[in-house]
């Protein structure tokens, strides 16, 4: 059973496990505001060595300051996974309507999608068709214009009701021939990242970069811990790109990094380098900050190599 234990009793609890707390009464409101379990019980681990004692010269504002870089991470990140949601969301809608252009509501036809797949063509039609219901008796959005003036949603507007999971079964269920279409328009942005590439983009790649990066989303989102996440299973591996980062076939590829360097992928190289280049300054702020651990530490728990933050900022 889970005891109540105050302020002051978490605080002394802390203290006893030899943590250092230059200001307690802070540190009291920061616990206060923050709670205890998503901090400490979050975060702490990183500060201690065994049996929930913590490291010599361990403080309470390293703790505080690791959960901030893990928060400022995670919104830099999702603020570049975003980019490369637009992105497949606009060339997604734009392959789609070019091969339906001749029928209302084309999304919602069973034959407009790959008949391998038919539960989950159905289970996408459905949740489509629940979008436009849910859409359709507020006038002030566009899905609700385009029934009542064209009596039809065209892809390219229900497309930016999808949320990244919608997006990824919508382009996992479309016939082959467009998943391939989508694959190659998104090597223009390898090309744009990576030197020298001539090279195509596999759709097993495509979709499985896609899958890990809809994870990652989620966590980002919904504000949970991103260190030491991983994705429940590998991204597949890509020659032209994993190699520039020293990640061979037989290496784990569902880490932070991983999924951080395939959205090369899907974001242009001016996009890409702000995301490459902001992540960095975030590691150098938190290395200032960090006395008794070494930054590569934390590096490691989202699969960077050491010293990632000081190497040149992209492959040239």
């Amino acid at each position: 059973m889970c005891t109540f234990e105050t302020i002051n009793e978490q605080i002394n609890i802390l203290k006893h496990r030899g943590l250092i707390i230059h200001n307690e009464e802070r540190a009291k409101r920061y616990l206060l505001t923050n709670n205890y379990y998503n901090i400490i019980n979050g975060y702490s681990k990183f500060f201690q060595d065994h049996e929930d004692h913590f490291v010599d010269g361990a403080t309470f504002d390293e703790i505080r300051e690791l959960y901030w870089f893990d928060k400022e991470f995670k919104q830099v990140l999702l603020n570049g996974i975003l980019n490369a949601e637009h992105h497949l969301k606009s060339i997604a809608a734009y392959r789609f309507a070019e091969s339906n252009s001749r029928s209302k509501y084309p999304y919602l036809q069973i034959g407009n999608y790959d008949t391998n797949s038919l539960n989950r063509n159905w289970k996408l039609i459905s949740k489509l068709s629940k979008i436009l219901s849910s859409n359709c008796n507020y006038d002030n959005n566009t899905i609700y214009h385009n029934i009542h003036s064209h009596n039809d949603v065209p892809i390219w507007v229900i497309v930016d009701y999808f949320d990244f999971g919608t997006l990824r079964d919508f382009i996992r269920c479309l016939p082959r021939n467009l998943q391939n279409k989508i694959a190659i328009d998104c090597t223009d942005f390898i090309s744009d990242n990576i030197p020298n590439f001539n090279n195509t983009f596999p759709i097993g790649a495509m979709n499985s970069f896609i899958k890990n990066i809809h994870e990652t989303r989620n966590i980002c989102a919904h504000n949970n811990r991103l260190l030491k996440f991983k994705c429940r299973s590998d991204s597949a591996y890509f020659e032209p790109l994993h190699s520039l980062h020293a990640i061979s076939r037989n290496d784990t590829r569902n880490n932070v990094f991983t999924t951080f360097i395939n959205l090369q992928c899907f974001l242009s190289k001016t996009e890409y380098g702000v995301l490459n280049n902001t992540l960095r300054k975030r590691v150098k702020h938190l290395n200032h900050r960090l006395h008794s651990i070494s930054v590569n530490s934390i590096l490691f728990s989202l699969g960077f190599p050491d010293n990632w933050h000081e190497n040149d900022p992209l492959p040239q």
